[in-house]
């Protein structure tokens, strides 16, 4: 009879042990840190106007080789209002590059010009059929907190 009663006393005095952490500590964490993709090798952010410009690069060798940019309003709870994936792109002879088909794709140079506004960066890509790296300078064109259509040469 008197093991149950000192393992109520032992669970009791653990569970009164801990209130006092939850209280002083300020009880339990409401929400936990968002999670980063393990893809993403690199994040920027540039402020231009009342808008957050956010890109992310995912690794080019990864089953992900994008880039992703993003317009956020801090003063809307830091909500994303504006999302694009470009996982392809638009040659300038009209052919769809698709990224994931390409034995190679890579991205240089991404910055926010505050003067156009817009997204620049350099794509560079080799195709599984043909020898021989193509570059591209590719521009990404921002209105308000819009993102617009990306366009190379």
């Amino acid at each position: 009879m008197k093991r149950p009663i000192v393992a109520l006393r032992w669970i009791l005095s653990v569970l009164v042990g801990s209130l006092s952490f939850w209280v002083f500590a300020g009880g339990p964490p409401e929400q936990s840190a968002p999670e980063v993709d393990s893809r993403a090798m690199e994040v920027r952010v540039a402020r231009h106007g009342a808008t957050l410009w956010r890109y992310t690069r995912f690794n080019a060798e990864s089953d992900y080789p994008c880039l992703r940019f993003e317009a956020i309003r801090p003063g809307e709870n830091w909500r994303v209002i504006d999302r694009q994936d470009v996982c392809d792109l638009v040659l300038p002879d009209g052919q769809l590059l698709v990224f994931e088909n390409t034995a190679y794709t890579g991205f240089t140079g991404v910055r926010f010009s505050p003067e156009e506004p817009a997204f620049k960066f350099g794509v560079e890509y080799i195709r599984k059929t043909a020898a021989g790296e193509i570059r591209l300078e590719c521009r990404l064109p921002v209105s308000d907190s819009h993102l617009g259509a990306v366009a190379c040469r």
